[in-house]
């Protein structure tokens, strides 16, 4: 369970995509790439001289990941977005998105802005769905819990869904609540029972959706698409205590 709660601590980092450039965009076949795909790729790094520093070409073997982990650059996080299987485009990524001034290590220097060129080889979906206001009722009636995770000062000040429960997974400052966990294994068994997350904005449901199948094992784990913000876009009936 420790890989759970390192995975939170990533949660509330943003990302600045104003920098990233996309060129030779080759559109591939199939589902796309959205957060939290597992993919495949092959690729070429290259410096902006045009020296190939990395290419997994070269290595015979395509790279594995999940995107929106951060185990990859932030550039590569932004900028795969949307591709398809078979689909090609190439990066331009400034050091913000990539090592800044650390660099990374003897290989890549200090503010080195980089250039990618990928192909998306495979594409796995989320372990957890994603779903919206329309489908709320059919899930309700369904036996599915909804989990409202945000604080109880935003919970009074928009109203929650009717039915769900309020358990607080972060504080005002986006500290990680310790006994949230507790409390989810209190009042629902998550490894068997269908859940749906809700947040604000529908961003941080999902982290926790992917790191409750990712890290903890559990199934039928579900994200409100867009929060309760987009419920309030719509004027979906909230209720307030």
């Amino acid at each position: 369970m420790k890989y759970f709660f390192i995975l939170i601590l990533f949660i509330f980092h943003k990302v600045n995509a104003n920098e990233l450039e996309i060129l030779n965009d080759i559109k591939g076949e199939g589902a796309e790439i959205v957060n939290h795909s597992k993919i495949q790729v092959h690729y070429i790094g290259k410096f902006e001289d045009g020296i190939i520093f990395d290419s997994s070409y070269d290595r015979g073997q395509p790279f594995k990941f999940q995107i929106g982990l951060r185990q990859v650059i932030e550039g590569w996080d932004i900028g795969l977005i949307g591709m398809q299987v078979g689909g090609k485009r190439t990066l331009i990524i400034p050091p913000e998105l990539a090592y800044g001034k650390k660099g990374a290590g003897d290989l890549i220097p200090s503010n080195a802005t980089l250039i990618f060129d990928i192909e998306i080889i495979d594409i796995q979906p989320p372990g957890y769905k994603i779903i919206n206001s329309m489908a709320i009722d059919n899930y309700q009636n369904g036996n599915y819990i909804f989990i409202d995770i945000r604080t109880k000062k935003e919970r009074d000040k928009t109203g929650i869904i009717p039915g769900s429960l309020e358990i607080t997974a972060f504080d005002h400052n986006g500290k990680f609540e310790p006994e949230f966990m507790k409390t989810i294994e209190r009042k629902v068994d998550y490894l068997d029972d269908n859940i749906v997350f809700i947040s604000n904005k529908g961003d941080i449901s999902s982290i926790l959706a992917n790191g409750f199948v990712e890290q903890l094992g559990a199934t039928n784990m579900f994200s409100l698409e867009g929060g309760i913000q987009k419920l309030l876009k719509e004027d979906y009936k909230l209720i307030k205590k």
